[in-house]
C-alpha cells in the first residue's frame, strides 16, 4: 500500500477480480451438417434464426441442419456454432483415345475418382461453353460417366473437362472489346449460386465544368466550378465540343485542392483541348445489380477499376457482400474500355447468369463429418477444437434420408396421322429437365456409429463439452422391434460425455416435402435448446428434463411408461407425450456405465467447475509456492464453491455438507514444493442421491492441471 505524506483524498486502482473465479456459460452448442450455402468447414457464431438464413440459408430436402437450428432457437437456445460440410473436389477429362458417344447420353473419361451417382458435375469445353449435368450411374470398369440428360450439341465432339464437388456458381463479365474484365463467383459453394443474376451499367455520380479563369499552362490539372464529389484516383471523362469537333479523354484525378477549386491529373489535358474556353468533366463509375430468384439483393454503385481507389470494386464487394466475391481481371483493353459492358455477347437480357455451382454432398463420406486424424486442414468436427466456449454438440445429418430418385420420363409423341385432313397440331414442348440437387448418400449403421463415437471422443478429448446422439431412424417405429433396436444401439457407446436422445420428432415442414406439411426429423436440435434454456434460467446444476418443447408436432413413436422403465435404466433419454402437459424430454442420463457420472447434469456442472478453476487460476503458475499462495488459491475456490452452493448446484444442509477444499501443508509437502507442483484437492456433491465427486487443481513447473 503506498505512503501519503500530504493529507487529501488519493485515488487508488483496485484489482477486484484478481484470483476470483467466475463460472463460464453452458448454453453455447455446436451443430455439424448440410447447409444450403455458407462457409465449407468453417464453425461459424450464430445468434438467432434469422443470422443462419443470413448465413447458411432456409430449409433444404438434403439436410436436417436448419430444422436442428429452428429447433434450437425455438426451445431456447441463444448462441451456436455451425459447421457446414461437404465432400472433396474431383476433376477429369474426355479419354481422347476411346470414340465418345455421339448421343451425347455419356462420356467416356480419364478416370471415374471422385465422381459418385447423383452428383452435379461441370462439363467445360472453354470459358464461355459450359453446363451442369446430374450423374446418372457410373461405369468403373469402363471409366463412363452416365448422363441424366444428355449433353448439349455445343459439347459434342470436343475434348471436355470435367468437375465435381464443392464449387461457387461463377461467371465472367466482358469489356467493350469482348475481353474478361471481371470475374464474379457466389459468396460460398453450392446450386443456390446458379440463380444469382448481375447486372451491370456505367453510372457518372457527379459532374463539372472549368471555370471562366487562366487555366494551369502545365495542363496537369484544371480549375473548376466546383470540384464537390470528386475524390484522388477517380477515373473521370472530359470532353469539349468546339465548332462541331469533339474532343474526349480520359483521365485520373490525383489531387483536389478545395481552396482552389483545382483538380490534377494523372497525365496532361490533350493538345486538342482548347483551354481558354469550357471543358466538360464527368467521374465514370459503374454499378452491379445483385439478384437471387429474380428478387434484388444487393446494389453497388460508384465503382472503379483503379486499385488505389476508395471505391475500387474488390475492395466494396469483397467481404462486404453476403452474395457474391469479385476479382478484377486486368483488362488489357485501355481505360475506359475494361468497364463491363452491358451489352456484351455472353449476357442474357442484359445480365449475367451464374453457372457451376455445385454443393458436393453426393459425395459426402464420413471423414467428411469427422475430419481425419493429423490432417492439418481440419474438417467436420475437428473443426470445433478451435473453438472453446462450446459445450454442446451434435451431428444431425450423417442420419439424412435421401429422397426417392427424379426420374426424367420425357413424353412419347405419337406419330402423325398421314390420312387426317387437318394437319397435325404443333407438338408440345418437352418438360423441363429435373432441378440440379444432389442427394446425400445413405450411410450405413457402421457409418453412422463411427462419426457418432468420433463426436464423443472429441467431447472425451476437449473434456469440458456433451455430446447429444440421435438414434437412426429405425424401420420399424412404434413396434417391439424398435425398443430392441434402439438398446442394441445405446450398447455401443459408453461414456461420460455423452446422452442418447430418443425417439425422433415431427415438425412443421416449409418444404412441404411429398405433400406432406410435417416433417420426421432428429431430436437433437430440440434437446439442445432444452439444455441451453435450463442453464440460461436455473443454472447447470438443473437436469435440462421436464421442460415442454416448442416447435414441435408429434412424437415419431409413442414412449409409454412401461418402455420408459426399460429404456431409462440403460441410459437412453425418453421424449414423451403427456395429457395436458405437451411434449416433454422426460430424461437426463448419460451412456456412461460409471454409477458416479450417470447424470447429465452431473457431468455437465463438473466440466463448469472444472473448466472455472482451470481458467480462472492461470495466474497461480510461476507464483511463489507458499502459505500465500495456498491460502488464496484456497480463498478463491471456497468462494466460487460457495456461490454454487446458494444457487442450488450442490447438495447438503450446510457448505460444509456441500464441497470441501483442502490445500495446505499436509497435501503439500516440501519435496512436492521442490518438484515445482503445488496441489489443491476439491470435493463437491451434486444434487443427487451421490457422495462426494473429488478433482485435483494442480501446477507443475510450467502449467496448471485439473484431474478427477
Amino acid at each position: 500500500m503506498p505512503t501519503y505524506a500530504t493529507p487529501g483524498v488519493y485515488y487508488e486502482a483496485v484489482d477486484l477480480d484478481s484470483g476470483r473465479i467466475n463460472p463460464l456459460r453452458t448454453d453455447i452448442a455446436a451443430f455439424v451438417g448440410i447447409a444450403e450455402r455458407g462457409p465449407l468447414h468453417t464453425p461459424v457464431p450464430i445468434t438467432t434464426w434469422a443470422q443462419y438464413q443470413s448465413t447458411f440459408g432456409n430449409f433444404i430436402e438434403q439436410g436436417y441442419l436448419a430444422y436442428a437450428l429452428k429447433a434450437f432457437f425455438e426451445n431456447g437456445g441463444e448462441r451456436c456454432h455451425v459447421v457446414r460440410i461437404a465432400s472433396g473436389s474431383a476433376t477429369t477429362s474426355t479419354d481422347g483415345g476411346v470414340a465418345q458417344p455421339a448421343d451425347g447420353h455419356s462420356s467416356f473419361v480419364l478416370s471415374t475418382v471422385g465422381f459418385v451417382k447423383g452428383a452435379v458435375v461441370t462439363v467445360r469445353r472453354d470459358a464461355t461453353h459450359q453446363r451442369s449435368h446430374l450423374l446418372k450411374d457410373i461405369n468403373p470398369a469402363t471409366k463412363e460417366l452416365i448422363w441424366q440428360v444428355p449433353l448439349e450439341p455445343d459439347l459434342l465432339g470436343v475434348a471436355l473437362d470435367f468437375a465435381t464437388g464443392p464449387s461457387p456458381a461463377a461467371g465472367v463479365l466482358l469489356d467493350a472489346l469482348a475481353q474478361p474484365t471481371i470475374s464474379i463467383a457466389a459468396s460460398s459453394p453450392g446450386i443456390w449460386g446458379n440463380q444469382l443474376v448481375i447486372e451491370a451499367s456505367h453510372t457518372s455520380g457527379t459532374a463539372t465544368s472549368t471555370r471562366n479563369a487562366i487555366q494551369p499552362a502545365s495542363r496537369k490539372a484544371s480549375l473548376v466550378s466546383s470540384v464537390s464529389g470528386f475524390a484522388p484516383e477517380m477515373l473521370v471523362k472530359v470532353f469539349q465540343d468546339v465548332g462541331g469537333i469533339a474532343t474526349v479523354q480520359y483521365l485520373v484525378v490525383t489531387a483536389i485542392e478545395p481552396g482552389l477549386r483545382m483538380i490534377s491529373w494523372n497525365t496532361t489535358l490533350a493538345a486538342a483541348f482548347d483551354i481558354t474556353k469550357p471543358i466538360s468533366i464527368e467521374s465514370v463509375e459503374f454499378s452491379l445489380l445483385v439478384k437471387l430468384q429474380g428478387k434484388l439483393m444487393e446494389l453497388f454503385t460508384d465503382l472503379s477499376l483503379v486499385p488505389s481507389s476508395p471505391k475500387y470494386v474488390e475492395t466494396v464487394i469483397n467481404g462486404v457482400s453476403r452474395q457474391i466475391q469479385v476479382k478484377n481481371l486486368a483488362s488489357p483493353s485501355p481505360v475506359p474500355n475494361n468497364l463491363p459492358d452491358s451489352a456484351a455477347p455472353n449476357l442474357t437480357n442484359g445480365a449475367l447468369e451464374l453457372v457451376g455451382g455445385r454443393d458436393g454432398i453426393a459425395a459426402l463420406q464420413v471423414l467428411d463429418f469427422t475430419g481425419a486424424p493429423g490432417d492439418v486442414t481440419k474438417r467436420g468436427i475437428r473443426t470445433l477444437e478451435d473453438v472453446d466456449e462450446v459445450a454442446i454438440v451434435a451431428v444431425p445429418d450423417v442420419l439424412i434420408q435421401p429422397s426417392p430418385e427424379v426420374t426424367f420420363v420425357p413424353p412419347i409423341m405419337p406419330a402423325p396421322d398421314p390420312c387426317a385432313l387437318c394437319p397435325a397440331p404443333p407438338a408440345l414442348a418437352p418438360p423441363p429437365p429435373p432441378p440440379l440437387e444432389e442427394a446425400p448418400p445413405l450411410f450405413s449403421l457402421d457409418d453412422i456409429g463411427y462419426v457418432q463415437q468420433a463426436l464423443v471422443n472429441h467431447c472425451e478429448m476437449m473434456r469440458y463439452r456433451i455430446a447429444v446422439l440421435d438414434p437412426p431412424l429405425f424401420s420399424a417405429a412404434g413396434e417391439s422391434r424398435e425398443l430392441q433396436e434402439i438398446q442394441s444401439w445405446r450398447h455401443r457407446f459408453d461414456s461420460k460425455y455423452a446422452a442418447l436422445y430418443f425417439p425422433w420428432v415431427v415438425v412443421f415442414d416449409p418444404l412441404h416435402l411429398g405433400g406432406s406439411p410435417v416433417r420426421i426429423i432428429p431430436p437433437s436440435g430440440h434437446v439442445m435448446g432444452t439444455y441451453a434454456y435450463s442453464d440460461l434460467t436455473v443454472g447447470v446444476h438443473r437436469a435440462p428434463a421436464n421442460f415442454e418443447l416448442s416447435w414441435i408436432q408429434a412424437l415419431q413413436s409413442d414412449v409409454s411408461p412401461a418402455h420408459q422403465g426399460l429404456l431409462n435404466p440403460q441410459g437412453i433419454n425418453c421424449l414423451r407425450a403427456f395429457p395436458a402437459r405437451g411434449l416433454r424430454v422426460y430424461g437426463a442420463r448419460t451412456v456412461s456405465s460409471d454409477p458416479s457420472w450417470i447424470y447429465v447434469n452431473v457431468r455437465r456442472l463438473m466440466m463448469m467447475i472444472e473448466k472455472a478453476v482451470e481458467y480462472s487460476l492461470q495466474w497461480a503458475v510461476f507464483e511463489p509456492n507458499n502459505a500465500q499462495l495456498r491460502l488464496g488459491v484456497t480463498s478463491a475456490l471456497t468462494v466460487f464453491l460457495e456461490s454454487i452452493y446458494e444457487a442450488g448446484g450442490l447438495a447438503g444442509a450446510t457448505d460444509k455438507e456441500a464441497f470441501f477444499v483442502k490445500c495446505g501443508a499436509k497435501n503439500n509437502p516440501p519435496e512436492l514444493s521442490d518438484a515445482g507442483q503445488f496441489l489443491a484437492e476439491v470435493g463437491v456433491a451434486p444434487v443427487i442421491p451421490a457422495e462426494f465427486i473429488v478433482f485435483r487443481v494442480g501446477r507443475t513447473q510450467d502449467r496448471l492441471e485439473v484431474t478427477e
